[in-house]
C-alpha cells in the first residue's frame, strides 16, 4: 500500500508569510511616488493639448494606483491564507502531540521503552527497579 501522507514544513510557510510582508512593505515606495505625481500636476505648457495631456496623465496615475491597490490586496489575501494554513497545521500538530503525550501517560506506554533504554544504557530508570545492579 502506498503512503498517501504528506508533510508540511511550517517554517517554510512562516518564511513565505514574512516574504509577503516584505512585498507589501516594498509597495509603499511606488505608491508614494504615484501620490506625488497625482498631487503635483505636470506643467505641459500653455498650448491647446496641454489640458488634455494633463487629464490623461492624471487618469494614468489613478489607474496605476488602482492596479497597485489590487496587487497589494492580492498579496495581503495570500498572506492571510498562508497564515491561516500555517496556524491550522501548527494547532493540529500541537493537538496530536498533546493527545499522544496524554494517552502515553494514561496507558503507561513509555514505561517499557524506558525500561529497555535503562537496560541498554546501564541506568536504573525502570519502574520495577531493574537495570544494572552490582
Amino acid at each position: 500500500m502506498q503512503d498517501h501522507s504528506y508533510y508540511v514544513h511550517l517554517e517554510s510557510l512562516k518564511d513565505f508569510v514574512r516574504e509577503l510582508e516584505t512585498q507589501i512593505h516594498a509597495m509603499s515606495k511606488p505608491n508614494d511616488f504615484l501620490l506625488t505625481l497625482s498631487e503635483q500636476p505636470l506643467l505641459f505648457g500653455e498650448f491647446g493639448e496641454a489640458g488634455s495631456l494633463n487629464k490623461a496623465h492624471q487618469a494614468a496615475v489613478a489607474e496605476m494606483q488602482g492596479l497597485l491597490d489590487q496587487v497589494k490586496g492580492a498579496i495581503t489575501f495570500a498572506q492571510d491564507v498562508t497564515t491561516t494554513v500555517a496556524d491550522g497545521y501548527a494547532a493540529a500538530d500541537d493537538s496530536v502531540a498533546g493527545d499522544m503525550n496524554h494517552s502515553s501517560q494514561q496507558t503507561g506506554l513509555l514505561d517499557p521503552l524506558l525500561n529497555v533504554l535503562g537496560g541498554v544504557l546501564g541506568g536504573n530508570s525502570g519502574s520495577n527497579g531493574g537495570g544494572n545492579k552490582g
